[in-house]
């Protein structure tokens, strides 16, 4: 039996079933093939049915009936499998939009390009409209609606475009010749290359050169929406992206604004505030500047690919110059100088027991040996001075070798002080500066800003280094970051930006920032990327247009251009500068070098007089016990 034969055995409704079916499965062929698999989302009863006819389908697919309760999971586990398209009964649309911003919310995939075709039963413009404006529908772009003629002659196709309020039909397939289909137009347009003014909702905050906005009177200077309103102007490295995006597809921006939010933070409950608040709770599609690919911000959103590379560090307070009172301990480092004293230590015991031995050598003479006697004469060895050596009293090679040892080692180690002390005293001393990530630990010294975003992506770090780090990292307002900046007593996190300016907050001012210097080392590094909501369809169009951008090098114009218009170039000099110390040369000595020459003089002239009160006080109670007959003698047996 040939084909014509097999439909003209057909009655006119099963005709229609099977013209129907074939113009499905050929929208399924020509349409759906190219995707990974289908979601077939009915109601309870008619799973059966579509099981049977999905037997036929050129690629996988799932069978989801919604009036179960617990076919939410089904739908999610068909999402993570990979379904992109939808076929939706008409009966199953409304529940199937409410429900589909909560599954692809916890769902781990993304996938921004998805069709939806949705089979309806009657010509009921109310439900169109319902549909239509369901909060829902902006997230998917390429719709089809098979509308079915009661009159079962005809099927007609239609879709959605941003220019219109309604559904505009596309073709329609005349079921009444069978074998023949006339369907020669595209049954989804590429809606993305025109947008007809669609509002794109992009979270901002003013922080620069990122993102920067201000508020316009004439609307011929903005190039932005805010409550529908064109009233603001928009710029910055991130955010002339966007503005070139929507250049490029015919969009409008509308700008979702949180200054005091800043960041902002994601809570459990999927609400939030600042900019991935915004995202978070659909206030708006979009957000960016500075935002870094923060691992638990990537489980509740879409991350865009990288826009720049910035560079997380912080500018430190400048060293100081070290206290006059120290010149004399500059010359020799710490552990120079307990090898100095512990020399001296060991050189006046090896006199005094060579001097106590020699003293066997000779019993018909006695001879006591002074410890302060041995401790003078090696100190003054050692500092350069004259030392009477009485050889006649023990003329032996031993002492000679001994005491001609110590004055060699005594020459070096003085002349040594002598050449550093010379160096300290014309040549300034400064502190230690901060220049590692290990020494801004270590110097137990506090940095922070204004949000803890700065600590976001080294939260789960597990080195002892960046965990001393989180500890100290401290949160303030703007103007109590200001103060303490005045005193000299805070780090502050600044970004290294791709093409040599700097991020700074506006509490670094001009008045401020010759205080502070940039560490050699940064902290961490990160990507700036976009973020949008799971459903955002256009994430795949601004992955290509920054990509382009990014190997176009034009962003290097771009922050140089926001750099030199918004940023205060003072601080910008003084941060690039704060390295580059000036070489006074030698300086004239001035009564401050002999600060510590005269703080020692006052130690010892305060210690000796000291010692002489109690030496006197002593000998009154020594002499008095001797007049009672109580006092202790030597000679007493």
């Amino acid at each position: 039996m040939n084909y014509s034969v097999e439909l003209s055995e057909l009655t006119q409704g099963e005709l229609f079933h099977f013209e129907l079916n074939r113009l499905l499965k050929w929208i399924f062929l020509q349409h759906l093939v190219s995707f990974f698999c289908t979601c077939i989302v009915v109601r309870t009863g008619s799973s059966g049915h579509w099981t049977a006819a999905t037997e036929q389908f050129p690629h996988p697919v799932m069978v989801v009936a919604l009036s179960r309760n617990d076919e939410l999971d089904v739908l999610l586990d068909a999402i993570e499998n990979g379904c992109q398209t939808f076929i939706v009964a008409q009966s199953t649309a409304i529940e199937f939009l409410d429900a589909f911003r909560l599954v692809h919310d916890r769902a781990t995939v993304r996938y921004p390009h998805k069709r939806v075709i949705i089979l309806t039963d009657d010509a009921d413009v109310q439900w169109r409209r319902t549909v239509f404006e369901h909060g829902a529908f902006r997230d998917v772009m390429d719709w089809l609606l098979v509308h079915p003629q009661p009159d079962g002659k005809r099927v007609d196709l239609l879709t959605t475009s941003f220019g219109y309020d309604e559904w505009i039909p596309l073709a329609s397939h005349d079921t009444s010749v069978p074998g023949v289909l006339h369907l020669t137009v595209e049954l989804f347009p590429n809606k993305r290359t025109n947008l007809w003014g669609r509002y794109v909702r992009l979270a901002i905050f003013n922080y620069e050169p990122y993102t920067l906005w201000s508020a316009v009177d004439d609307s011929n200077d903005a190039n932005a929406f805010y409550q529908h309103n064109r009233t603001l102007f928009i710029d910055g490295t991130e955010a002339r992206l966007f503005v070139e995006f929507c250049a490029k597809l015919n969009c409008s921006l509308e700008i979702s604004l949180d200054e005091a939010g800043e960041w902002g933070q994601i809570f459990d409950n999927r609400t939030g505030d600042g900019i991935i608040g915004a995202v978070v709770e659909r206030r708006a599609d979009i957000g960016v500047g500075a935002l870094y690919s923060w691992y638990h911000e990537s489980l509740y959103l879409a991350l865009s690919k990288p826009i720049s590379r910035t560079g997380v560090t912080c500018i430190a307070p400048k060293p100081l110059p070290l206290s006059s009172w120290m010149t004399a301990l500059l010359p020799f480092s710490t552990e120079m100088w307990l090898a100095v004293l512990g020399t001296i230590a060991v050189s006046t015991v090896c006199e005094m027991v060579v001097s106590f031995v020699a003293q066997k050598f000779n019993p018909n003479k006695v001879h006591r040996v002074d410890a302060c006697e041995s401790i003078m004469a090696i100190i003054s060895i050692f500092i350069l001075q004259s030392v009477l050596i009485r050889t006649t009293r023990n003329p032996y090679c031993s002492q000679m070798i001994l005491i001609g040892s110590i004055l060699f080692v005594g020459l070096m180690i003085g002349n040594a002080y002598s050449g550093g002390l010379a160096s300290v005293m014309t040549v300034p001393r400064f502190e230690k500066s901060i220049d590692t990530v290990q020494d801004l630990a270590d110097r137990n010294l506090r940095w922070g800003s204004t949000h803890d975003a700065w600590i976001f992506s080294i939260q789960l770090a597990t080195q002892p280094t960046i965990v001393k780090l989180l500890e100290s990292f401290v949160t303030y307002p703007k103007d109590v970051l200001h103060e303490h900046a005045k005193q000299r007593n805070l780090a502050y996190s600044i970004e290294r930006l791709p093409y040599g300016h700097y991020a700074v907050g506006d509490y670094i001012t001009d008045v401020v920032s010759s205080n502070f210097e940039i560490m050699l080392e940064d902290i961490y590094w990160e990507n700036c990327v976009a973020m949008a909501t799971k459903t955002w369809p256009l994430m795949d169009e601004l992955d290509e247009l920054t990509l382009r951008i990014f190997q176009s090098g034009i962003q290097r114009y771009w922050e140089l251009e926001v750099v030199t218009k918004f940023a205060d170039n003072k601080v910008q000099h003084a941060i690039s500068t704060s390295r580059h110390f000036g070489n006074p040369g030698p300086i004239p000595l001035q009564p401050s070098h002999l600060v510590g020459a005269f703080f020692l003089l006052a130690v010892g002239l305060g210690l000796g007089t000291v010692c002489l009160l109690l030496e006197l006080l002593w000998h009154r109670l020594t002499a008095t016990n001797d007049g009672t007959g109580r006092a202790w003698r030597s000679d007493t047996p």
